[in-house]
């Protein structure tokens, strides 16, 4: 008796599946106040940009109050 092969058990026309990438869990909160933190940044180191967007320092003060309640928020939830 011959002894079977793998390539005697697929067809040659068999297509290799691609696997899927997952989806990881999303963090809104998280992602939120690192938007935050960026833009901040940004914003601190121009004063140009602030100016052409109409955005002072208190808003920048304001935001960043907004940041440390959502990474609070988000490191309850974890």
């Amino acid at each position: 008796m011959e002894p079977i092969t793998l390539t005697q058990l697929t067809p040659s026309t068999a297509q290799p599946r691609v696997a899927r990438a997952t989806r990881r869990k999303v963090d809104g909160a998280a992602t939120a106040a690192t938007l935050i933190q960026m833009a901040s940044e940004i914003l601190s180191a121009s004063p140009t940009l602030r100016h052409r967007l109409n955005i002072t320092l208190t808003d920048l003060a304001a935001a960043d109050k907004v940041r440390k309640e959502l990474t609070k928020k988000s490191s309850q939830l974890h």
